[in-house]
């Protein structure tokens, strides 16, 4: 018989799933939202497509859901603490303080520092469970400034480590933490 894995075992076994640390924007109403994701993939290269999926409990998820665009901003290793500030509970005027943000073709908030930021109108969306998935086609992106991606995997950030051509894989992620 087969069944449905409970909701605690799924976040556990998830955790083990390593993911990029993205902030989501969007602006409404003259109004900037955003929040730090780890659930965002490419969807299709033609025509270019972003999925991003957004709890909808949060303020940036109605922003999203009423204005019909959002911006898909990759962190950095070095933006832990911007994707905490992001996080967290700090109003939304003092999450924009922190970095340069600019706007592209939909309006919406752009790290001007981050790996890429894909500038998206939302095309298709649907609910399930406890969030939206969206899927954003990308209206222009921009390549940020070179380095490695923030990732997060079993509850902490984590950073990759460059190998050489050949050398075996390491035991396991380079990881910031206790």
């Amino acid at each position: 018989m087969q069944g449905t894995a409970e909701a605690a075992q799924f976040k556990q076994g998830m955790r083990s799933l390593a993911g990029a640390v993205s902030i989501i924007t969007s602006s409404h109403r003259g109004q900037r939202y955003g929040m730090t994701a780890t659930a965002v993939c490419s969807a299709t290269a033609d025509p270019p497509t972003v999925l991003a999926c957004v709890n909808r409990v949060t303020a940036t998820h109605r922003a999203i859901s009423d204005s019909r665009l959002f911006c898909v901003n990759v962190l950095r290793h070095e933006d832990r603490e911007l994707s905490g500030l992001f996080s967290g509970a700090q109003k939304v005027d003092e999450r924009f303080r922190a970095e340069h943000w600019i706007t592209l073709a939909t309006g919406a908030p752009v790290l001007l520092n981050a790996l890429v930021s894909f500038d998206c109108r939302v095309v298709n969306s649907l609910d399930h469970g406890t969030h939206t998935i969206f899927l954003g086609e990308v209206e222009q992106l921009q390549i940020g400034r070179k380095g490695k991606p923030l990732l997060y995997s079993d509850g902490q950030y984590a950073k990759l480590a460059s190998l050489a051509h050949g050398e075996p894989l390491p035991e396991g992620l380079d990881y910031w933490g206790e």
